[in-house]
């Protein structure tokens, strides 16, 4: 560790007030120890935005043994608009589900369209009902995943990397694999623009 204790970010300061171990997720992911507030990614993608228009801002790895307490709670945008809450990916399996609909059931053509006429509809229902960010959110989460799926699929694909930097992150040991692939996860996520990661 004296070695490499350099390159690490240690932070001894940060104290909590609370033994409880919701209420500390709470104040750890926002700083305050009641639901209802930002989470610090959320901050940063409100005040900085996106680095790249096909991948969420804000994204979640998940623990291999599943979510945080609280769930998503934990990422949420409070009382900011919804559309700067977390993304949550998996770490075990596909980082993201169904990111590509079977062959046979959409082609991108039929998907594009069924895209356009939900905008469509969602756009006549936000004149209707005007300042609900719930719903400017969603019409504007359906879009992203449309363009993640000509971006996403290199991007959690771990195969891509060389042996080494596998082993670099633990990916070949047992007890260092699950976090290890999180982290690889995690900085392809960043090279890619990225702007906030919480694993």
């Amino acid at each position: 560790m004296a070695t490499m204790v350099d390159e690490i970010a240690l932070i001894r300061s940060a104290v909590g007030r609370s033994n409880d171990h919701s209420i500390s997720h709470f104040e750890w992911t926002t700083g305050a120890v009641l639901p209802g507030s930002p989470s610090y990614g959320s901050w940063v993608t409100y005040g900085l935005g996106t680095e790249n228009q096909n991948l969420p801002a804000f994204v979640v790895i998940f623990d291999h043994r599943g979510g945080p307490y609280n769930g998503p709670n934990n990422w949420g945008a409070g009382y900011l608009p919804a559309s700067y809450q977390g993304t949550a990916f998996r770490s075990v399996g596909d980082p993201i589900l169904d990111l590509r609909p079977p062959a046979e059931y959409l082609t991108p053509q039929e998907q594009r369209a069924r895209l356009d006429f939900m905008a469509r509809l969602n756009q006549e229902h936000e004149e209707r009902f005007p300042g609900v960010s719930e719903l400017s959110a969603r019409i504007a989460s359906y879009e992203l995943a449309y363009r993640m799926q000509s971006c996403a699929p290199e991007t959690v694909d771990l195969s891509q990397e060389n042996e080494e930097t596998k082993s670099l992150y633990g990916l070949d040991q047992e007890v260092t694999q699950p976090f290890g692939r999180q982290c690889l996860l995690a900085r392809r996520l960043v090279e890619r623009g990225v702007r906030f990661v919480q694993l």
